[in-house]
């Protein structure tokens, strides 16, 4: 390692959830004087354009998404064998299980500290045993941690009421996100002609309005409430269009009638998983968002980065991404009617949408940019680091 500068390992489970959490981050940190190497379970390489990720160093471990007692004895032997091999001035931990393996491999090698970026409670909907396993693996991560820095400040409250962590070793980055919007890339106007095409490859008229939905078509995010609202609204704007943009994920399924009617009703269109959804934001009017609880929902900010107001529940991970009244409408959680009432409100409102569309992009820039957080980011390492020494 060059004399001056600094090593940091960032652990996250699958290639996949790296490549959609990190981008801008490393050659932002690359240029401040950081040594960056990650670690994952595999998956697709390809993802990590050196545009968006630098050239970090990166080590492919055992680690699975699933609990399983035998395999996590080798994941955590792999992690072991890393921090044994090489030290680090930070080691940054994400995902559930990356971070469970990376925090006690930390210990055990005396590598570190850790930092534990806590994303969301998964055991938010949980209960009995489960929920209170769930909430001791994070105690354990959280007690092997220099700092827990949770993305959203309702989480961190959280966090401290369910006993997973004192006050005193939480940490807010900025007014919340894990690595900020790229406010230049998801801008008004980005992917114009390219959502004007793919509006025409639908057969979706040029004056009809868009409901979009970007995230996993998946039970926890609400996707089953999705057809009911888009046939209330349908039936007072007849015109309008569902447009959904995600992959099934098996471990949550949808409802056999959810999936039939993204299949075969009119004006409903499911895009799949796309690596860049920008023509599909650019493509939308709405957007719509029945999750019943989350981190802090960047979804909701890549929208209103590029001036698309929302309507969700007020649930917590969403109330601090949307403004209510003022980025888009909050609605009580499961009311799939009041989600459908707000959207024809501010759909037949153009003035209403348009104020929402303005005041939502101008609270990214000003709260969320990437450049805002990464700052953040740069600054809690590098005094971390130097604790450390």
């Amino acid at each position: 390692m060059a004399a001056g500068r600094r090593r940091i390992l960032f652990a996250c489970t699958t290639a996949f959830t790296m490549a959609t959490l990190y981008r801008g981050l490393f050659p932002y940190l690359e240029r401040h004087g950081w040594e960056i190497e990650i670690a994952i379970g595999g998956g697709d390489l390809s993802g990590f354009n050196p545009a968006d990720f630098g050239d970090p160093v990166i080590h492919q471990l055992t680690i699975e998404r699933e609990l399983s007692p035998i395999k996590d004895i080798g994941g955590l032997a792999s992690f072991v064998k890393l921090l044994s091999s090489r030290r680090y001035d930070v080691i940054h931990v994400s995902t559930p299980k990356a971070s469970l393996l990376g925090s006690i491999a930390a210990f055990l090698t005396r590598n570190g500290p850790v930092v534990f970026v806590y994303r969301r409670r998964v055991y938010e909907l949980m209960s009995g045993v489960k929920q209170r396993l769930y909430i001791n693996v994070d105690k354990v991560i959280a007690a092997l941690s220099k700092k827990v820095v949770p993305i959203s400040r309702e989480l961190g409250e959280q966090l401290v009421g369910d006993g997973v962590c004192k006050r005193e070793k939480l940490h807010f980055i900025g007014s919340g996100s894990s690595n900020g919007i790229n406010v230049d890339r998801f801008a008004p106007g980005a992917e114009a002609e390219g959502a004007a095409a793919l509006r025409a490859e639908l057969g979706i008229p040029a004056d009809a309005p868009v409901l979009l939905f970007v995230g996993r078509i998946i039970g926890e995010k609400g996707v089953d409430l999705l057809p009911e609202v888009h046939a209330r609204v349908k039936a007072q704007i007849p015109g309008a269009h569902l447009v959904l943009v995600g992959p099934e994920d098996d471990r949550d399924p949808v409802n056999p009638e959810t999936l039939d009617y993204f299949a075969n009703a009119p004006q409903v269109h499911w895009l799949g998983y796309r690596s860049d959804p920008r023509t599909a934001y650019a493509l939308g009017d709405l957007f719509v968002f029945p999750s019943y609880f989350e981190g802090f929902g960047n979804v909701l900010l890549e929208a209103a980065a590029m001036e698309i107001p929302s309507v969700a529940f007020d649930v917590s991970g969403v109330r601090e991404a949307v403004a209510d009244g003022v980025s888009g409408t909050l609605v009580t959680s499961g009311d799939a009617a009041g989600m459908a009432d707000a959207s024809i409100a501010i759909l037949s409102d153009p003035a209403l949408r348009d104020r929402m569309a303005k005041a939502g992009r101008e609270r990214v820039v000003r709260e969320y940019a990437s450049a805002v957080v990464h700052e953040e980011i740069r600054k809690l390492l590098e005094a971390i680091a130097e604790r450390g020494r």
